[in-house]
C-alpha cells in the first residue's frame, strides 16, 4: 500500500534540475491569493508567456495509477516547448487532499494544480482561490477551436458547469458510471435472458434468487450516497433543485427508493454489505446475483469472478421507472489555483495536454475509467477487445446521463445520506429519516455558501 510519504521530486529529474528547483523554492507552491495573484481576461492572456514556469501538482493517486501519472508528467516536462516543469506530489487520499487544501487557504502555500471532485471545486470557488478557465478555453492562442470542443463528450464539459457559479473552474480528466453487475448464468437458471429493466423486475429476480438460510441473496446493498442518487434519478426524482438552492430528494421518488430498499431487506431478498469490498467478494463467489457499483471497479469484479465461482457475468444500467434508464456519471476535475498569469497559463497548458487523446487513452487504461473525448475511442480498440464489459459500460455514456450535485456542502450531505441509508437498512422509519436528512443537507448547503 502506498503511504502518504512521497518524494518531493520525481526520480527521473536530474540532480541539476533538482538543485535548480530547490534554489527556486519560492515557486514550488503558489502564494495564497493576494492582489498579486491574477484573474485573467481574454485580452491579457494572448501576450502572456509561460516559459520556464514550475508548477506543483497535488494528486490522490497511488500505486500503478501514480506511476503512469508520473510518467506522463515526465513526458510533458521533456517535450513541452515552453520549458515548463510540473512536479507531481502525492498529497493524500481524495478527502485528505481536500482537507489539506482547505487548511491552507488563507494561511499557507497552495499547489498550482489539484485533483478535486465537483463539490470540492465549489467549496474552493466560494473562497475565491480558483482560476476561471473559460478565458483559457476561448483563447485564440492557447485555447480550443470549436471543432476540438465538439470532440468532448457533452457530459464531460457539462459536469464542470457548477450551478452556483457562472464561471467554469474545473477541467475533466476521466469519467466512470454507476452500473448493475449481474450473474448471467444465475439469471439463465431463473429463466431470464436479460437483466432487469424495471424495479419490479429487479425485485422479482432478487427474491427468486434468495435463500437467506444459506446466505444466498439476490442483491447486496452497499451504503453509498451515489447508489441512492442513481436509484432516485431512475425513479424520476432529483437530488437538488434546478438553481441549486435546496435539496429535493425528500420527494415521493426518494421515499419510494428507501421503502424499496427496506422491503428487499425485510423480505430476505437483499443483504447489507458489512465488509470493505464484501459485495464484490460475494458476487465473485456466486453468493449474490446483483450488486451496484462503479464501472471503475470492473477489473476487480473480473478478478473476483475468475478467482471465485468462474461464471459468466455482465453489467447494465440500473433498472428504471422511466422510459429509458438514466446513468450516473462521475469523475474528478483538474483545478488551477490563482497565482501569477504566467503560472496560471503554464498550468493550463498542462491540463490541455493531459486532455489530448493519446494521454487520455493511457490514463483511461491506468484508472479503469472512460476518456473524455470521442476521438480517444480509436486508441482503445485493443482495450475494448480484451474487456467486453468495459466497452459495454463505455456505451452507457450514450444514455441519458445525470450527475450528483456539484455544490458547496455536498460532502457533508453525502455523509448524512449514508447515515440515513444505514438507519433505513436497520429498519428505522424511512419517512422520518428522509425529512431530517434533507434538512441537514440544506443546512450544510447554506452554511457552506456563507463561508
Amino acid at each position: 500500500m502506498t503511504t502518504d510519504t512521497k518524494p518531493l521530486f520525481p526520480r527521473s529529474l536530474t540532480p541539476l534540475l533538482v538543485l535548480m528547483l530547490i534554489i527556486t523554492a519560492a515557486v514550488s507552491c503558489n502564494p495564497t491569493p493576494t492582489e498579486e495573484s491574477s484573474g485573467t481576461s481574454l485580452d491579457d492572456l494572448e501576450s502572456v508567456s509561460p516559459s520556464g514556469q514550475v508548477i506543483v501538482f497535488w494528486y490522490p493517486h497511488t500505486q500503478g495509477q501514480e506511476q503512469v501519472l508520473l510518467t506522463l508528467i515526465d513526458e510533458f516536462n521533456t517535450d513541452n516547448e515552453w520549458d515548463i516543469t510540473v512536479i507531481g506530489e502525492y498529497a493524500g487520499a481524495t478527502d485528505d487532499l481536500y482537507n489539506k487544501i482547505r487548511a491552507r487557504i488563507g494561511s499557507g502555500a497552495l499547489p498550482g494544480i489539484v485533483v478535486a471532485e465537483q463539490h470540492q471545486t465549489a467549496a474552493y470557488a466560494v473562497q475565491d482561490v480558483l482560476v476561471a478557465l473559460d478565458p483559457y478555453v476561448e483563447s485564440e492562442r492557447w485555447g480550443y477551436t470549436q471543432e476540438e470542443l465538439d470532440d468532448f463528450f457533452p457530459i464531460a464539459l457539462a459536469a464542470e458547469a457548477l450551478p452556483q457559479f457562472e464561471d467554469r473552474y474545473g477541467w475533466p480528466t476521466c469519467k466512470s458510471t454507476e452500473v448493475l453487475y449481474y450473474n448471467e448464468d444465475w439469471l439463465a437458471e431463473l429463466g431470464h435472458t436479460e437483466p432487469p429493466k424495471t424495479w419490479d423486475e429487479f425485485e422479482e429476480m432478487a427474491c427468486a434468487a434468495s435463500d437467506p438460510e444459506v446466505s444466498i441473496y439476490g442483491y447486496e446493498f452497499s451504503i453509498d450516497a451515489s447508489t441512492f442518487a442513481d436509484m432516485l434519478s431512475n425513479r424520476g426524482g432529483h437530488m437538488i433543485n434546478e438553481d441549486a438552492t435546496a435539496y429535493t430528494f425528500d420527494s415521493p421518488e426518494g421515499l419510494e427508493s428507501l421503502i424499496f430498499l427496506q422491503t428487499l431487506l425485510i423480505e430476505g431478498c437483499a443483504t447489507l454489505k458489512t465488509e470493505r469490498s464484501g459485495d464484490r467478494a460475494d458476487f465473485g463467489a456466486g453468493k449474490v446475483l446483483f450488486t451496484i457499483d462503479s464501472s471503475s471497479n470492473l477489473p476487480y469484479y473480473r478478478s473476483s469472478v475468475t478467482e471465485g465461482a468462474g461464471f459468466n457475468w455482465s453489467i447494465s444500467p440500473l433498472p428504471t421507472s422511466l422510459g429509458a434508464p438514466k446513468v450516473q456519471v462521475h469523475g474528478p476535475s483538474l483545478l488551477i489555483f490563482k497565482a501569477t498569469q504566467e503560472k496560471q497559463l503554464a498550468a493550463w497548458l498542462f491540463l490541455k495536454w493531459f486532455a489530448e487523446p493519446e494521454q487520455q487513452a493511457r490514463w483511461a487504461r491506468a484508472t479503469n475509467t472512460f476518456p473524455i473525448q470521442v476521438s480517444t475511442t480509436d486508441l482503445l480498440q485493443d482495450t475494448f477487445a480484451e474487456n467486453p464489459q468495459y466497452e459495454k459500460a463505455f456505451s452507457f455514456l450514450d444514455c441519458d446521463v445525470a450527475t450528483e450535485p456539484g455544490v458547496t456542502g455536498y460532502g457533508e450531505c453525502r455523509d448524512a445520506i449514508d447515515e440515513m441509508l444505514r438507519a433505513v437498512a436497520n429498519l428505522e422509519h424511512p419517512e422520518t429519516w428522509l425529512a431530517s436528512t434533507v434538512a441537514a443537507c440544506n443546512g450544510s448547503l447554506e452554511e457552506a455558501a456563507q463561508q
